[in-house]
């Protein structure tokens, strides 16, 4: 089921829901901003890329599908072979259901009954999703511990975002990283690279796939920048909730993804970012995007 939201200026946006509740369009200030790489060979449930994918209860991967918790280990399925990893949590491509709904914003949930044997923590998901009249999408995630012990949790988002008409070197990026992981051959942090204050990177010379450590901010401000065009598309999180950020430009596509998480790659094992919540406990983020100067 697709469902679309829009404001009162003509922007709108389009989430699939049945599919991680997936945000499939996105039109700010006539930009058709949201890509979906792979689309053409793979429907969005099956896709290689992972285009829009909701990432928790952990975020990119746990290397072998191994982690323990609480003294005890467990073993999730390998559902990244290539690399014998689990990758991008439980939720990226189960069905939610609507919660409440009006003409802009939406709000969708997936009740986590702890199905999976080797994530036996239950937990609710809620999306909410709303458009406001200054060309603005902001996507709030909420998670609540619905189980009778502590839950491992991280939480993490997968869009990927281009512009029409414009080639990879054209694209740039300006955020505030204190540093960068360098991966190993499965893909999982290996080491952390200080950046020296380096902002700025251009698609045409910089090749980007890492994990970055952002400095903390209450709103951080991500700027993807169309410079054949001079248009922009601005995330804000908060670098706090939200201290880590994946950059990763598909080889074959002129879109990046631009992935904010609460917590590093295989948090589950490192602990780097791991969020315990306790029985009730909540957690709620939100990422806002934007267009403009």
């Amino acid at each position: 089921m697709e469902i679309k939201i829009s404001n009162s200026i003509g922007d709108y946006a389009v989430i699939q829901a049945q599919t991680g509740a997936s945000l499939i369009e996105l039109h700010l200030a006539g930009l058709s901003l949201i890509d979906l790489p792979g689309s053409k060979n793979h429907p969005l449930e099956s896709n290689p890329y992972h285009p829009s994918a909701l990432l928790t209860p952990w975020v990119n991967r746990v290397r072998n599908g191994n982690y323990s918790f609480k003294g005890k280990n467990y073993q999730l399925p390998i559902n990244e072979p290539a690399l014998g990893n689990a990758i991008h949590g439980l939720l990226a491509r189960k069905s939610f259901t609507i919660v409440k709904q009006s003409s802009s914003s939406i709000t969708l949930m997936h009740e986590y009954k702890g199905e999976e044997p080797n994530y036996p923590f239950p937990f609710q998901f809620q999306y909410t999703y709303t458009l406001t009249d200054s060309r603005a999408l902001e996507v709030t995630f909420e998670a609540l511990n619905t189980g009778e012990g502590p839950l491992p949790f991280a939480c993490g988002w997968h869009p990927y975002f281009s512009f029409p008409e414009t080639k990879v070197d054209d694209l740039e990026i300006n955020f505030k990283p204190i540093s960068r992981f360098l991966s190993d051959s499965q893909m999982i942090p290996l080491k952390e690279e200080n950046l020296n204050g380096k902002q700025q990177f251009k698609f045409s010379t910089d090749k980007i796939d890492h994990v970055f450590r952002l400095e903390p901010m209450e709103i951080h401000r991500t700027e993807f920048i169309d410079t054949k065009h001079q248009k922009r598309l601005i995330l804000e999180q908060s670098s706090i909730l939200f201290p880590f950020l994946v950059v990763f430009q598909p080889e074959g596509f002129s879109s990046v993804a631009i992935e904010p998480m609460t917590a590093n790659t295989d948090a589950f094992n490192t602990g780097d970012g791991l969020i315990e919540l306790a029985p009730s406990e909540a957690f709620s983020g939100q990422i806002r995007l934007s267009t403009g100067k």
